[in-house]
């Protein structure tokens, strides 16, 4: 009883530990969703090209794109009165919002970057903060944005930035730091206004239908085809590779680690077998009397010990992925200080395949060599 135990609850820790992990991960990846392109193309060397050396109008034309921007991305210092910050700028077309999910995250105003005439802007929430303006009309909601220009010589008495006034048209708020205190949104006509580019551009985003994973490889070689070798695509994952390997990568650490626990657990489960044979030693004989033979009588206990750890398997199992959804339907393990009020969990299906082939392995080992190794040393 106490084998199967051990080996249930670390079966459980297995379905529990890798569900929280893949419910950060969808976490992540769902706020990176809603903010990034679904595939961003970029210059492989260099920062900015003429917009002519990609035919963004057949990009459109394949199947599978529903929105493609030309895109001004430059540092640039934000200025509210005294107040100063550096981030960066990012001109888009003014249909980018249509096909973002950033509506969900506005947390002031309206996604308007052009208004009869009139220019806006969407900053971040940290600097909104940091800089103190709002986007409401009544109060201060007018900014200084300053565009260093890539061909004028700084000295003494020349001013190397190019300032253009802008009013706030709404605030958005990821919930990753990074962006919020990074990004602030304005129309591609005037980040080329400010930054004196002609017909230049800086890179290509581009947002896909729900394709799958096939048709969006596919997609992916087709953009590379078209945009030629001087350029390079990449998909979400890529664009913040570190992000989502170092949380595959601690996810494989921790699988690890608990299959080392379910181990140790198994260890308990062939000191039973030991006792179990110790025990039945006797009765062994009563086997052989009847026709048993040597080997079938390895394969009983053998099948005995295998029985005991997949029994505390399947059982660790089912706990493991009836908490799991507990935790989905009710979150009663909530998490303080944060854009989500549980912890996310979610059960994948390779995780649990994964999980029944590591038991059965242990399962199989664990029960083998000790009785075939017992079996010979007692002269059973």
């Amino acid at each position: 009883m106490i084998s199967v135990i051990g080996i249930a609850v670390s079966s459980m820790a297995m379905v529990i530990v890798l569900s929280g992990f893949n419910g950060i991960e969808k976490i992540v990846a769902d706020m990176y969703n809603s903010f990034d392109a679904d595939l961003k193309v970029s210059l492989n060397e260099g920062k900015t090209f003429q917009t002519k050396k990609i035919d963004l109008d057949k990009i459109k034309q394949l199947n599978g794109v529903n929105f493609a921007s030309l895109v001004i991305e430059e540092t640039i210092i934000l200025q509210n009165e005294d107040k100063f910050e550096t981030c960066k700028l990012k001109g888009v077309e003014l249909p980018y919002f249509d096909s973002t999910h950033l509506d969900t995250l506005m947390v002031e105003g309206l996604l308007d970057l052009e208004y009869e005439g009139i220019d806006y802007c969407i900053p971040g929430a940290v600097l909104q903060s940091r800089l103190g303006f709002t986007s409401d009309p009544r109060f201060q909601n007018e900014l200084t944005i300053n565009g260093m220009l890539r061909d004028k010589k700084i000295s003494m008495t020349s001013q190397p930035f190019n300032q253009q006034k802008i009013q706030v048209g709404g605030v958005f708020m990821t919930g990753i730091y990074a962006n919020d205190a990074k990004y602030i949104f304005v129309s591609i006509g005037f980040a080329e206004k400010l930054l004196e580019f002609n017909k230049e551009a800086t890179g290509v985003d581009i947002f896909t239908d729900n394709l799958s994973e096939r048709e969006f490889s596919n997609l992916k070689l087709k953009v590379s085809e078209i945009i030629g070798q001087d350029f390079k695509v990449e998909t979400r994952e890529e664009q913040h590779a570190l992000i989502f390997s170092a949380t595959k990568s601690e996810k494989i650490a921790v699988f690890i680690i608990l299959c080392f626990v379910l181990v140790i657990a198994a260890f308990s489960m062939i000191a039973s077998l030991t006792m179990l044979i110790l025990e039945k030693r006797k009765d062994v004989f009563t086997l052989y009397s009847v026709g048993f033979t040597k080997r079938e009588v390895r394969r009983l206990f053998f099948y005995e010990g295998l029985l005991i750890n997949l029994l505390g398997g399947f059982v660790g199992l089912a706990l493991g992925v009836l908490i799991c959804y507990l935790q989905i339907w009710y979150g009663f393990v909530p998490i303080q200080d944060s854009i989500i009020e549980s912890q996310p969990m979610e059960v994948e299906g390779m995780d649990i395949l994964y999980i029944l082939i590591t038991i059965v392995s242990v399962g199989l080992l664990s029960s083998y060599f000790p009785v075939k190794y017992l079996v010979k040393r007692l002269e059973i």
